[in-house]
């Protein structure tokens, strides 16, 4: 078992000073003060004095298996390794594909996904990537997610040149399909949208919510948070409809003249809209972000998203823009947790959820420690819990 002894614990709620007890992978316990010494058996006992504790960060997009190859098979990213996930907190994970479903597979990105639940990470995968019909393990989005346990959802491109030119008919069928098969197989069932920029943005998604009665709820549109009026009031009129929109988190501040916006500066607008319990943040971690000419004819350079991005927009809207903790963990526990069907489990600190636990130095607001599953992870930001190919590697937390 696993004591955690005086943090101040945020669950997200700010709950004061408690003792967490740890086993089995499950919360057992939260008091005022627990003594490890009247415990059956051998105790460990992490002091987090000084520190904030909160849940573990929950990333619905991640390309596990590398993304890119859009300048070449040269560009074509790497896979994650377990201890980038760890040592940025993050405990749970989606698993999908982008542009590149050519030299990337759903078997390969299926692998991937079972293998990181093995090394003890919580991992879950969409079927599909940018493009209808969704490439699939089993020959349908429907099957994919009821015969494949860790299959949450689908992952579909709209409003970019690189994706699918589909129409109102061919997105209602998809959706009709993944309500079904989330109901045979008792799964959350999700659309998740690459929104590029081209000017219909989400049409199609108000298309078929109003003509077809497909619930809104179903989708989330990531990529959300860029400057300029209709993508955003989009994407605050489907939260409104019960949508939980995603932004992408950026790893720096950005330039003046960028077209994106902040993660927080987006989940500030929300908040002012009365919309903040409607936006999750997800990294992309894995995934390629090409830098294009002018005309966006070349790709003139490659950057890779990372899980660190993640921790930057929390200070950032904690330490930047004064939102307080309880509320900006939102978009990273509680929020994911529900879309993606956790919430027993995931997102929360309470008795008999998940120990996914991170604490929290409230002066760097650096993450010092990882529990994942109820096992340390990460102890004074150092990877203990590293991948099966790992352990010849330096994976300090600043690695």
């Amino acid at each position: 078992m696993l004591v955690i002894q005086n943090a101040e614990v945020f669950s997200p709620a700010p709950l004061g000073r408690l003792d967490i007890l740890v086993g089995g992978a499950k919360i057992l316990a939260m008091e005022p003060h627990i003594d490890p010494a009247v415990l059956p058996g051998e105790t460990e006992v992490l002091d987090a004095r000084g520190m904030l504790l909160v849940p573990g960060f929950i990333d619905g997009h991640q390309h596990f298996t590398g993304g890119g190859g859009e300048g070449g098979f040269q560009t074509r990213v790497p896979e994650l390794t377990i201890s980038m996930n760890f040592s940025n907190g993050v405990t749970t994970a989606v698993g999908l594909l982008g542009t590149d479903s050519l030299t990337r597979s759903i078997e390969n990105l299926y692998a991937k996904t079972q293998a990181f639940n093995a090394e003890g990470m919580t991992a879950f995968m969409l079927t599909g990537a940018y493009w209808h019909p969704s490439p699939t393990l089993t020959g349908s989005v429907a099957r994919d997610m009821v015969f494949l346990q860790p299959v949450i959802g689908v992952k579909l491109a709209l409003a970019d040149s690189r994706g699918p030119h589909v129409d109102a008919k061919d997105l209602a069928a998809l959706a009709s399909d993944v309500q079904v098969a989330a109901l045979v197989a008792n799964k959350p069932g999700i659309i998740t949208v690459h929104t590029g920029i081209r000017t219909q943005g989400l049409d199609l998604i108000f298309e078929i919510v109003e003509q077809f009665e497909i619930r809104a709820s179903i989708f989330v549109p990531t990529h959300i948070n860029r400057k300029g009026g209709k993508l955003t009031s989009q994407a605050l009129a489907l939260a409104e409809k019960g949508c939980v929109v995603d932004a992408t988190c950026s790893q720096a501040p950005l330039e003046p003249d960028s077209p994106r916006l902040t993660a927080a500066d987006f989940a500030c607008m929300a908040r002012d809209n009365g919309l903040l319990g409607q936006v999750s943040f997800s990294s992309d971690a894995g995934g390629s972000m090409p830098i294009w000419n002018q005309d966006r004819s070349r790709i003139i350079g490659m950057g890779v998203g990372m899980p660190s991005s993640l921790l930057f927009e929390l200070d950032l809207l904690v330490n930047k823009k004064g939102v307080p903790l309880e509320q900006a963990l939102m978009p990273l526990t509680t929020t994911p947790a529900r879309i993606y069907g956790l919430e027993n489990s995931k997102g929360a600190l309470r008795v008999g959820m998940d120990a996914d636990v991170l604490t929290i130095d409230p002066a760097s607001f650096e993450i010092r420690d990882v529990v994942a599953l109820g096992s340390v992870a990460v102890r004074n930001k150092i990877v203990e819990k590293k991948g099966y190919f790992e352990h010849g590697s330096d994976t300090s937390i600043h690695a």
